[in-house]
């Protein structure tokens, strides 16, 4: 400290001193001269009007190496007392050579500090050079450093990258930076919004196998490797960093750059279109499943489906066991001529046959169950995890009977849609509350959650409501109303001939079957496979509940973190009813797909 003021005594005496000597010429051009000489040497000569003076602290001519880092401090000192100038502003700039952007500044301006002095710090490039800059004040003269960047002391860097998720995703174009140590750290290191300025040097990797070389750097220094790789769809999908890199002295210091996937965060509003297949889990769904597939089945074999009805009233009516049972059937001949005659006047009716064609689609459509729904995914928890609710705006179903070959691929479509308060009408609101996880990058995990679809109701709205009344020209509204009319009616006397009675002598029976019974029996079955499922899945509301977990392909295309699409959707689970345990339910699956809509920032 000392020195410092010794320094500044005796540079004040000689500011005095040729203060006095010029005054006491009385030389009107001395003012001239320190005026020209400033100009002449940018700025740095004293003018006589200046209220400061300033003086680098120590020497103005320097070296340092490729690299490194050179510390540029000015003292400012009041020219009429000699006191430090406290919280003037000195402005820096590189003066020589003009072109250039390898070397930078840490600040462009620096204010002085209760002891006069103001600094800033020189970033050498890797380039060796000599440069020049100024440090200048409004009311002062200027100082002009020149600093000599010198290859004196390097060595290389080699780094090699490892993709710590080659199993998930591939990266590839790998974007790495070299700083600083000091300008930049790890810990500020953002892989989707990289820094954009302040990097030594950059190189791009096409294949993470690629080693890359970072030549002539300076020993003095630590430096600091940032890498940012790109995914399958060109996003940004993982990054490494490393920091506190000593160079060695010709030689080459090799390093190894781990790079993490990052994980996305699926937050947000999607719009699912979920494709569900029912067939298989209503058949072994118990009482509700089976009697729909009853109506199912009547359409592949009226017939027979017909015939089963009517045997079970027959034989409750004769009181017929098993045996005698089959005996009445071999002498009347009613086993083999009724499956056949019941199809064989349908298909010969002009109204029936139609919907019997219509109806054997019936269990495409039941394949076939297109869902509108929308997912909210509420705010990422730090280990992943999230809550979803699943919203149900839309059923489609499609009935193709009428479609051909060159049909749109909307032809057939039966469009349900949910009203303002999300409500199906009979089928209720349709809605799943489900907790998940983000694992493996981009692997979405959806926990086993319940949902509850009144199908029923669905099959019989198709078959009641769009089905029928669109075959029949509104003739009909149900399936037991229009057979027993079309069918039953005549069947009696089709079976008995036109004497209107079958009589048998049987040993356990004997008697006669008249017309009008037969064709009691008919409506009757037709009212039991129609009617009784009607009321059924009516009454019933949530006997054929499911409980399902899933999974997806998280998928981000514009590098900002937020997942766009879920692709490769998939729903597991079982459908139960009220009378079976888990252990009996029938698997379901779904597939789905989604797309982001939107998300609220309140949840980021």
């Amino acid at each position: 400290m000392a020195a410092k003021f010794r320094t500044v005594s005796l540079y004040l005496l000689l500011i005095a001193l040729s203060g006095v000597s010029l005054f006491g010429c009385g030389d009107g051009a001395v003012n001239t001269n320190v005026d020209q000489s400033r100009a002449d040497e940018d700025g740095t000569a004293p003018q006589l009007g200046d209220d400061y003076f300033m003086v680098p602290a120590g020497a103005t001519d320097l070296i340092g190496n490729v690299t490194e880092t050179v510390e540029l401090k000015v003292f400012l000192y009041k020219k009429t007392t000699g006191e430090p100038a406290f919280n003037q502003n000195i402005a820096f700039e590189i003066i020589e050579p003009v072109d250039q952007t390898d070397t930078t500044l840490s600040a462009f301006n620096s204010a002085t500090s209760e002891d006069g002095g103001a600094s800033v710090d020189l970033r050498l490039g890797a380039q060796p050079q000599t440069l020049k800059v100024k440090a200048d004040h409004g009311s002062s003269n200027g100082v002009t450093f020149t600093v000599d960047i010198r290859p004196l002391e390097t060595g290389d860097l080699e780094i090699t990258m490892v993709n710590t998720g080659a199993s998930v995703m591939q990266l590839a174009d790998i974007d790495l930076r070299l700083y600083r140590d000091g300008d930049y750290s790890c810990s500020e290191f953002r892989p989707l919004s990289p820094r954009e300025e302040g990097d030594l040097s950059t190189y791009v990797a096409g294949t993470i196998s690629e080693r890359v070389k970072f030549e002539e750097l300076g020993t003095r220094e630590r430096f600091m490797v940032t890498a940012v790789g790109r995914g399958d769809r060109g996003q940004i999908a993982g990054a490494g960093c490393i920091e506190d890199i000593e160079i060695r002295p010709d030689e080459i210091t090799r390093k190894e750059l781990l790079l993490q996937l990052i994980p996305l965060n699926p937050v947000g509003r999607y719009d699912v279109t979920s494709h569900w297949d029912f067939s298989q889990a209503l058949e072994d769904s118990g009482a509700v499943g089976s009697t729909i597939m009853r109506i199912l089945d009547f359409f592949e074999n009226p017939g027979q489906t017909l015939y089963d009805e009517v045997m079970n009233l027959l034989q409750q009516f004769l009181g017929l066991g098993g045996t005698a049972m089959d005996q009445f059937l071999s002498l009347t001949g009613l086993e083999d001529d009724f499956v056949n005659m019941v199809n064989n006047w349908i298909n010969n009716n002009d109204a029936l046959a139609p919907l019997m064609r219509a109806g054997q689609d019936l269990r495409n459509v039941v394949a076939n169950l297109e869902v509108h729904s929308e997912l909210t995914i509420g705010k990422m928890s730090s280990n992943y995890e999230f809550r979803g609710t699943d919203n149900w705006l839309g059923i489609t179903l499609y009935w193709r009977w009428d479609c051909d070959a060159n049909s749109p691929p909307d032809c057939g479509a039966i469009n349900i849609q949910a009203d303002a308060d999300g409500d199906f009408g009979d089928l209720g609101i349709m809605s799943s509350e489900w907790t998940g996880r983000v694992a493996a990058y981009n692997q979405l995990q959806i926990d086993m959650h319940p949902l509850s679809l009144r199908y029923g109701r669905l099959i019989m709205y198709i078959l009641n409501d769009v089905i029928i009344p669109e075959l029949t020209d509104g003739n009909a509204s149900s399936l037991s109303e229009a057979f027993s009319y079309w069918i039953c009616d005549g069947l009696g006397t089709s079976i008995t001939g036109s004497d209107g009675e079958m009589c048998v002598d049987l040993a356990v029976w004997d008697g006669c079957i008249y017309d009008h019974q037969i064709s009691g029996f008919c409506q009757n079955a037709s009212s039991t496979v129609f009617s009784l499922a009607d009321m059924l899945v009516r009454n019933l509301e949530y006997d054929l509940g499911m409980r399902i977990g899933g999974e997806g392909v998280l998928v981000e295309t514009t590098s900002d973190g937020f997942v766009d699409f879920i692709e490769e959707g998939k729903f597991d689970g079982f459908m139960q009813n009220a009378d079976l345990n888990q252990s009996q339910a029938s698997p379901i699956s779904a597939d789905f797909e989604a797309e982001r809509i939107d998300f609220d920032t309140d949840n980021l």
